[in-house]
């Protein structure tokens, strides 16, 4: 005889199945985090990509632009110095593919060990001295690449080469004569010789500062969070678990329950990672803006190359994931539903076979027996 799961029982079971749906897609994310995006062979892997190198470049030199282009109290501006892309320009060549894969690789492995709890501070630290050592062996380089970018001297221009008082601050932005271009070479190199000295060994990010400034302690709620997603795929064992164990009196309604929850949180799940994959360049976009300062918007570009990628897999990967559990849903509503018609098949056979009823047996014996008697009496009558 099948038994019935009771009320309360039926009414625990739904109270775990919504617990599941909830915890179901940051379960998701919990694996790629912990063996795609905190994985430093991850990050490895990209930096033989070109769009990355190419934002990488673009990155560095406009970083390097912009230290150009800003003066201490009581000094202005250069106009030499003036041309943002002119001097991005200039810097990109010294941004080799070289010490960028270096730097990059430097860069997210000093990330992940903060992020990784194997170091307890967030300062990550970009060395730009090989940048400034090229720099000022090649400044001839440099300068000459900035005037040749530039517009040939007018007559104006000229004349203020040609004036006695020439100098950096009233240097105009053009591409001089040859007769003139060995005096403003010079001028230029040593004020970039000078300017280079100003420009740090290090550059340093913060991302203790680009964690969520709304939280007390920082650090402390990262590690929660962290530790959280760690055991989300425990709590989603044994919230199935739970559910099974109170629906375990009716085998067959378990079954089914546990096939449609599953089915559906991974339908649920295909659909939310589909409306992210669609507005993940936006998304990403906003999460850069909101984690960097003005002063490191330079860094922007690459950060939103890498952050992009990263996503893509992530969410790629949960998509595997999911569609893995869709499987195993509709494989147990599949065996589920063959169990039911076997059995429905077993008792219809048993029906069909069935004995007949003792009233019909003993009428067919009766007419048996009656039938005997008159054969006995025409034999005995002839």
């Amino acid at each position: 005889m099948i038994q019935k799961n009771s009320f309360g029982y039926k009414f625990l079971a739904f109270v775990l199945s919504l617990l599941f749906l909830m915890a179901f897609f940051p379960t998701l994310l919990s694996i790629p985090l912990e063996f795609v995006i905190m994985q430093p062979n991850t990050y490895n892997a990209m930096m033989s990509n070109q769009k990355l190198l190419e934002a990488g470049r673009s990155t560095f030199s406009d970083y390097i632009a912009q230290q150009l282009s800003l003066t201490v109290q009581n000094e202005v501006l250069p106009p030499v110095f003036s041309d943002a892309e002119v001097l991005n320009s200039a810097i990109k060549p010294f941004i080799t593919n070289e010490w960028l894969s270096i730097t990059m690789q430097d860069v997210a492995a000093q990330l992940l060990e903060f992020l990784n709890f194997k170091q307890p501070f967030g300062i990550v630290n970009i060395s730009l001295t090989s940048i400034k050592d090229d720099v000022l062996t090649n400044k001839e380089d440099l300068v000459n690449s900035i005037l040749n970018s530039s517009a040939p001297c007018n007559e104006t221009q000229l004349a203020t080469l040609n004036s006695g008082d020439l100098s950096i601050a009233n240097l105009p932005l053009c591409n001089p004569p040859a007769s003139q271009r060995s005096k403003v070479t010079s001028l230029i190199g040593t004020y970039v010789e000078e300017f280079i000295y100003r420009i740090p060994q290090e550059y340093q990010v913060n991302v203790e500062a680009g964690l969520n400034p709304n939280w007390v302690n920082p650090l402390l709620s990262y590690s929660i969070m962290r530790w959280t997603f760690r055991i989300l795929p425990i709590l989603l064992l044994v919230l199935l678990i739970g559910i099974a164990a109170s629906l375990n009196k009716n085998k067959k309604e378990m079954r089914a329950w546990l096939g449609k929850l599953i089915t559906s949180a991974a339908v649920l799940s295909l659909v939310l990672i589909l409306v992210l994959v669609i507005g993940a360049e936006q998304f990403t976009a906003v999460f850069i803006n909101n984690i960097l300062t003005s002063e490191q918007g330079a860094f922007g570009i690459l950060l939103l190359v890498v952050l992009q990628s990263i996503t893509y897999q992530t969410l790629m990967w949960m998509g595997i994931i999911a569609a893995g559990f869709l499987c195993i849903g509709l494989l147990i509503l599949f065996f589920s539903k063959q169990e039911k018609r076997v059995r429905t098949e077993v008792v219809e056979d048993e029906e069909e076979f069935q004995e007949p009823p003792q009233e019909v047996m003993d009428v067919k014996k009766a007419m048996i027996e009656e039938t005997e008697t008159d054969s006995s009496e025409s034999e005995n009558g002839e």
